[in-house]
C-alpha cells in the first residue's frame, strides 16, 4: 500500500469535512435548538421564583437539545443520526461530550454559588462551540464562541443573569444566521 501524499491526505480530509457539513448542515439544528432553549432560560430569569428553581429550569433545558435538534434537523434536511464511516462525525460527537465534563463545574455552582450558576453554564456552553469551527470548517463558530464566552462573563458581572441569557439568545440568533450564510456561500462556491 502506497503512502498518501500530503496533498492527497488534505484532499481526503476536505472531502470528509464537506460530507460532514452537508449531512449535518454545519450543526445548524443544534444551534436552532439552542435559541429556543436559551429563550426559555431568559424567560425563567424574569419569573418571580427563587434562584434554585431558576437554576433547575436552566439545567433542565439541556434535556431538550436532542429532541428539538431532531425536529429542526427534519425541517432543514440534516441527517446527523445517519450512520456513516466519516471519522469527522465521531470528532463532532467527542467535542459535544467534552461539554458534559465541564457540567461538573455547573453542578458545583448550582450548589455552592447559585447566583453564579447561569454564568458558569453560559461560559461552558459558549466555550464548547469553539472546536466546531474546525469540525464544520465554519469560522462563525470560533468567532461566536469567543464573543459569547467573554460577553456572557462580562454581562453577568455588570448586569446580572437576565443579561447573560439575553446576550446568549441574541448571539445564538446571529450565529444561526452566519452559519446559514456560510453554508450558502460554500454551496454556491461548489456549484461554480
Amino acid at each position: 500500500m502506497d503512502a498518501l501524499s500530503l496533498k492527497d491526505g488534505i484532499k481526503i480530509l476536505n472531502n470528509l469535512k464537506e460530507e460532514q457539513r452537508e449531512a449535518q448542515k454545519c450543526g445548524l439544528p443544534f444551534m436552532m435548538a439552542s435559541v429556543v432553549l436559551w429563550t426559555i432560560i431568559l424567560v425563567a430569569q424574569f419569573l418571580n421564583i427563587d434562584q434554585v428553581t431558576k437554576n433547575t429550569i436552566t439545567f433542565s433545558c439541556s434535556a431538550g437539545v436532542m429532541p428539538l435538534s431532531l425536529i429542526f434537523g427534519k425541517l432543514i434536511g440534516a441527517h446527523f443520526l445517519k450512520k456513516t464511516s466519516n471519522p469527522i462525525k465521531s470528532l463532532g460527537f467527542l467535542c459535544t461530550m467534552n461539554q458534559n465534563l465541564y457540567m461538573l463545574a455547573v453542578l458545583w455552582a448550582y450548589n455552592q454559588k447559585p447566583v453564579g450558576m447561569l454564568m458558569v453554564y453560559a461560559v461552558v456552553f459558549a466555550a464548547h462551540l469553539l472546536p466546531f469551527s474546525w469540525v464544520y470548517n465554519c469560522k462563525p463558530y470560533m468567532v461566536f464562541s469567543i464573543i459569547e464566552t467573554i460577553g456572557s462573563f462580562a454581562a453577568g458581572i455588570i448586569f446580572g443573569n437576565a443579561a447573560i441569557a439575553l446576550f446568549i439568545v441574541v448571539c445564538q440568533i446571529l450565529l444561526n444566521v452566519f452559519i446559514f450564510a456560510n453554508m450558502r456561500k460554500d454551496k454556491q462556491r461548489v456549484e461554480d
